[in-house]
Formats: C-alpha cells, sequence, structure tokens
C-alpha cells in the first residue's frame, strides 16, 4: 500500500497530528544547528576570555627579561650602581617564569611544554653566568636576544591555543594583533636598542660594527612602530568607539619610540665620543618600553570589553531565541488545535447531511457562518439540497407537461415536413447559380496574378536600373576625387618649377660674380631656368585643362545624382503599383475562397435538408417513447420527500409539521 493509500486510511485529526510534527521537525532542525552554531562562538568566546591571565603573565616575563637584559648589560659593563636593580628584576622575572610554568603545565600541550622548557633552561643558564659574572656585554646580549624569541614563540603558541588568531570581528582581530603580535616584536627590538646602546655606553666604546648594529635596530624599530600603529588604525576603524581611549596612549607611544630613536642615533651611532649616561639612557629606553606596555594594558582593557560585550549579547540572542522557539511551538500547538477542531467539526456535521439527502430526504434547512473553504463546502452543501428540492419540485411540474407535449410535437412534425422540401427545391436553385458565379471569380483571380507577376518583374528591372545608376553616381564621385587629386599634384609641380626657377636665377648671379670661371655654370643655370619656366608654362596648361575637366565632371556628377533621384521615384511607384495588384490578387483568392465556401454551405444545407426530413419520422417515434420516460421519471423522483408532496399533505397534521434546522460553525 503505497503512501496516498495510507494517507486516505486516516482521519483528519491523524493528519493534523502528523503535519504538526513534521512541523516540530522541520523547525526544531534551523533551531538546533542555530544553537549549535551560536554554542560553538560562545564557546570560542569563552575560551579567547580565558586567555587573559596567560597571555598577560608571558608578556610581563617577556617584559622584565628585556628590562633584565638593559641592566644586566650595564652591571657585567661595570655600572655598579645597577646591581640592586638588576638583582631585584631578576627576582621579579623568576617570579614571572614560576607563574608561567604552572600555566604551562595546566595547558597539556606537548608541542608548548617542550617550547617553554627550552626558554625556562635558557633563562636559568643566563642568569646564573650573569651572577657570577663570567659573562661579557656581547655575550649577555646575545644571550638574552637569543631567549626574548624563544618567549615570543611561546606567546604565540598560547595565543593560538586559545584561538587568539581566529577572532572573527575585524575590530577585536586587529587589537589582538596590535597587542599580541606586533607590540611584543616592537617592544623586544626597542629592549635590544636598550641592550646594545647600554652595553657601549657603559664600555664608552663603539667599533663601526656596534653602530652598523644599533643603527640597524633602530630601523626595525621604526619599521615595527609602523606596523604597529596601522594594526591600531584598522581597528579604529573597524569600531571607532575604540579611537578615544586608546589615540592618546598609542600617540605617546609612537612620541617615546622617536625620542629613544632619535637618542640612540644622535648619542651613539653618531656620536663621535659616549659620553652619554648609560642609566640614563637605559631609563629613557625602558620609559618607551613602559608606555608600550601602558598602551598594551589599555588595549587589552578595550579588548576585555569587546570580549565581554560579545559573549553576554550572544547569550542574550541565545535565551531570545529559545524562547522565541519554545513560543513558536506553543502558539502552533494552539494554532493546530483550534484549526483542527474548526475543520473536522464542521464536516462532520456535512456528513451528517449528506447522509440524510442520500437517503432521500430533502426537508433539512440548515444555516452556516464563516467565510473560510469549510464554510463554503457547507453553504453549497446547503445549495445543493435546495436545489435537489427545487429540481424534484420541477421535475414533477415538468413530467405532467411532457405528456401534453408530445401531442403537439407530432403536429409539428408534420408541418416541418412539408416545409422542408419546399427549402429543398428552392436550394437547388441557388447552387447552380453559385456555380456561375464561382466560375467567373476564379477567371479574375487568374488575370489578377498574371498582373501581378508582370508588375513584380517591372519593379526587379526598375530596381536594377537604380542601382546602377547608384553605381554610376559612386564613379562619377571618385573620378571627381581623382581630378582634384591631380590639380593639387599640378598645384606640387608648379611650386617645384617656380622654386627651380628661383634656384636657377641665384645661381646665375653666383655665377656672375664668379667672373670668367662661372662662366660655363651660368650658361647651365640659364638652360636650368629656362626648364623650369617651360615646366611652369605647361603645368599651368595642365591644370587649366584639368579645371574644365573637374568642371565638365561635377556637372556629369550632377546629371547622374538627378537621374539617381529620378529611378528612385521610379522604383517607389512601380513598388506601388505591385503591391496594389498583389492586393487584388489576394482579394480575389478570398473572394473565390469565399464563393467556394459558399457553394459549400448550401450544398452542405440541401443534404441537412433531406436529412431533416427522415429525423421528422424519427421525432415522431421519439415522441413516444418520450411520454413513456416521463412516466419513469415521475416514478423515480416520488422517492425524494420536499416537504409539500402531495402524499405528505394528505396524511394529517403530523407529518405537516416545520422541517428542523441544522446550525453548523465553519
Amino acid at each position: 500500500m503505497g503512501l496516498q493509500q495510507r494517507l486516505e486510511h486516516l482521519l483528519l485529526w491523524h493528519k493534523f497530528a502528523i503535519l504538526s510534527v513534521v512541523g516540530i521537525v522541520v523547525a526544531a532542525i534551523p533551531a538546533t544547528l542555530y544553537l549549535e552554531e551560536t554554542g560553538k562562538a560562545l564557546d570560542a568566546l569563552q575560551l579567547e576570555a580565558q586567555a587573559r591571565r596567560p597571555v598577560a603573565t608571558i608578556l610581563a616575563a617577556i617584559q622584565t627579561t628585556q628590562q633584565h637584559r638593559g641592566l644586566a648589560a650595564l652591571v657585567v659593563g661595570g655600572v655598579a650602581e645597577s646591581v640592586p636593580k638588576r638583582e631585584a628584576k631578576q627576582r621579579e622575572v623568576d617570579g614571572n617564569y614560576a607563574a608561567m610554568a604552572a600555566i604551562v603545565a595546566g595547558l597539556h600541550d606537548p608541542r608548548l611544554d617542550q617550547a617553554w622548557t627550552d626558554a625556562n633552561r635558557d633563562w636559568e643558564a643566563l642568569r646564573g653566568r650573569v651572577v657570577a659574572r663570567t659573562i661579557s656585554v656581547p655575550e649577555s646580549y646575545e644571550g638574552h636576544t637569543a631567549l626574548v624569541p624563544k618567549l615570543l614563540e611561546v606567546e604565540d603558541q598560547v595565543a593560538d591555543h586559545y584561538g587568539l588568531d581566529l577572532d572573527p570581528d575585524v575590530d577585536s582581530y586587529q587589537l589582538i594583533q596590535a597587542i599580541y603580535y606586533q607590540l611584543p616584536y616592537l617592544s623586544e627590538e626597542l629592549g635590544k636598542m636598550r641592550a646594545k646602546g647600554a652595553g657601549m655606553l657603559a664600555t664608552k666604546s663603539a667599533s663601526a660594527e656596534d653602530r652598523l648594529a644599533l643603527s640597524a635596530i633602530v630601523a626595525r624599530v621604526a619599521d615595527r612602530l609602523h606596523q604597529t600603529s596601522r594594526q591600531f588604525d584598522k581597528a579604529a576603524r573597524a569600531n571607532p568607539a575604540l579611537a578615544a581611549p586608546l589615540e592618546g596612549p598609542m600617540r605617546h607611544v609612537r612620541e617615546q619610540a622617536q625620542q629613544t630613536m632619535q637618542l640612540a642615533m644622535g648619542q651613539i651611532v653618531k656620536a663621535d665620543q659616549l659620553t652619554f649616561s648609560g642609566p640614563e639612557y637605559v631609563r629613557l629606553t625602558t620609559a618607551a618600553i613602559d608606555a608600550q606596555y601602558a598602551f598594551a594594558d589599555k588595549a587589552t582593557e578595550q579588548f576585555n570589553g569587546l570580549l565581554d560585550a560579545r559573549i553576554s549579547a550572544l547569550r542574550r540572542t541565545r535565551l531570545g531565541m529559545l524562547a522565541a522557539v519554545a513560543a513558536l511551538f506553543a502558539f502552533g500547538g494552539l494554532m493546530l488545535y483550534v484549526i483542527a477542531r474548526s475543520v473536522t467539526q464542521p464536516l462532520n456535521n456535512a456528513v451528517e447531511i449528506a447522509e440524510r439527502v442520500a437517503a432521500g430526504d430533502l426537508t433539512a434547512a440548515f444555516a452556516t457562518e464563516g467565510r473560510n473553504e469549510t464554510a463554503r463546502l457547507l453553504a453549497s452543501l446547503g445549495r445543493m439540497n435546495d436545489n435537489l428540492r427545487k429540481i424534484v419540485r420541477e421535475v414533477r411540474v415538468s413530467v405532467d407537461t411532457i405528456g401534453a407535449t408530445t401531442g403537439d410535437i407530432a403536429n409539428g412534425n408534420a408541418d416541418l415536413s412539408a416545409r422542408t422540401e419546399s427549402q429543398a427545391s428552392s436550394l437547388e436553385e441557388t447552387a447552380a447559380s453559385m456555380e456561375e458565379i464561382t466560375a467567373t471569380v476564379r477567371q479574375n483571380a487568374e488575370n489578377a496574378a498574371q498582373a501581378n507577376q508582370v508588375a513584380r518583374q517591372a519593379s526587379a528591372v526598375a530596381e536594377r536600373g537604380g542601382q546602377v545608376v547608384t553605381d554610376v553616381v559612386a564613379t562619377m564621385a571618385a573620378i571627381n576625387a581623382s581630378a582634384r587629386r591631380i590639380v593639387d599634384i599640378i598645384g606640387v609641380i608648379d611650386g617645384i618649377a617656380f622654386q627651380t626657377n628661383i634656384l636657377a636665377l641665384n645661381a646665375a648671379v653666383e655665377a656672375a660674380r664668379a667672373g670668367e670661371q662661372g662662366r660655363g655654370f651660368a650658361v647651365v643655370a640659364g638652360e636650368v631656368r629656362s626648364l623650369a619656366q617651360r615646366s611652369a608654362a605647361a603645368a599651368k596648361e595642365i591644370k587649366q585643362l584639368i579645371d574644365e575637366s573637374v568642371e565638365r565632371v561635377e556637372t556629369g556628377n550632377r546629371l547622374v545624382i538627378q537621374a539617381g533621384a529620378s529611378m528612385d521615384d521610379i522604383l517607389s511607384s512601380v513598388q506601388r503599383v505591385s503591391g496594389i495588384v498583389s492586393e487584388i490578387v489576394v482579394a480575389s483568392r478570398e473572394q473565390a475562397a469565399a464563393i467556394h465556401q459558399v457553394n459549400d454551405a448550401i450544398t452542405n444545407l440541401d443534404d441537412t435538408t433531406q436529412q431533416n426530413a427522415a429525423l421528422v419520422e424519427q421525432a415522431a417515434a421519439a415522441a413516444a417513447s418520450l411520454d413513456e420516460q416521463a412516466r419513469n421519471l415521475a416514478r423515480t423522483v416520488s422517492v425524494f420527500h420536499t416537504g409539500d408532496d402531495p402524499e405528505v399533505q394528505g396524511q394529517g397534521a403530523a407529518l405537516r409539521r416545520p422541517a428542523p434546522v441544522v446550525r453548523l460553525a465553519a
């Protein structure tokens, strides 16, 4: 049994129940997917929020390590006043490393464990050598500088572990890039600049290589500062609310960094003598680095605010969605119950009425309320019941009338037979006249077709003549253009002859100045001048001839254009004649076809008249059969009760009670 057949055996409330289950499933699928996706997003945000303490701890470890690098350079370089500061900074570094070790142990990341173990081991070895004073200033610088990238790698892995590199919002993502990726590297370059410069100031000596290395560090500081500023600008463009609290600290970072770069370049790289105080240099560069970490703290506060706001908004959205889905399900269930009841109850009443009608009881009267499909169905059933009652009454009246009408039909058939015979005679005469008209119209159509063919040939000849005239016009235009070109060429030749004459005259003058030695050259110049004059005269004659030819060509061109216009008029007239003849041909053919149809219609009328004569005889037999069928119909409709049946009216007051009214709510 197929699905359609199974559904046909179910009651309406069963079908509504199936629809409700399907609706719940359809609504639950996207709601579940939404909750699942928002749950993932919420988990990611909460994971980012958990990164606050670990990342802050590793950044503190990096900062104190960088500060220790500068102080160690002073101590190893012989600045005794920096010893207590270095020892205090060492204890601070040890505390940060211990806190970071506990955090890394709790993350259970083998790759992160290995990176932290390597960094911690290097710190312990470096710290021991600094305490024992068994390390030089360059070695201390190199050791600290090699340690910080390992700490930065740990910081990167911690940030990646908490998904900070996958933040989907532009503003928070750019802040993350500025705080956790760009600022640490900027501070490291500044730390290198601090330690490198402090070492050189402590020893009061700097080689060319040291100056070049410090200059390269300054260049990297400038580049890192630009990258950090760009990340902040991107975050501010994405979220203008970040600009107000962070723009001032960022400006301070830029100013401090630029001042320290100028200090390093002016007092160390470009200085002839290193006279600047090492501790003062460390203090100033440390202030620049501290300004960066202060900006990082401010930016971290803003980032935490963004993160908390996003988490709260997402939680509110999830709760709102859950409430909306629950309310939707409750409302849907209520509406399903109300709709199912409003459909099934009227249909049950309709079934009851239909069963009464099927039993032949047409006396029931009922009313409906509403304008929906069920109400229209019940109203239609009511109208059907009323119409059936009217039909039964009319049938009973008509049955009585049919018996009397059959006699009239027989008399009418006799009159119809006589008129049919007279009509057949008239149709034969009309058919003969139409055949003669058909032959005449056919001859006219053939003559019009021949005239149309001749008109088409004349139109084709006129078109070819017009094309020839068009070609002649184009040829005359080309000849006219060529003649004008020849005139231009003759003008050039005339100019050349004139220039040649001038040159020959100049040559004769120069030969006369030369005296006896230029006599032969003067003779040649005279001949050249004579030839130039003859060429100029010939060119003028040719130009006159060409001008006359151009005038004749232009005259011929105008005549040809006029001839072309005349040919166009002839062609247009021939085409109009051809069109008129074509219309005559079409009209003649249509007329012939119409007359042919009339002739066919007359023939059909003749055949129909003969058939009518036969039908008259059949109608007489049908009248007798109709009388018998009317009697059978009267017996059939006697099954229905309309409330005014003759049998019911004669059975007393008990059967004449009013019909009940059934009210149906749709």
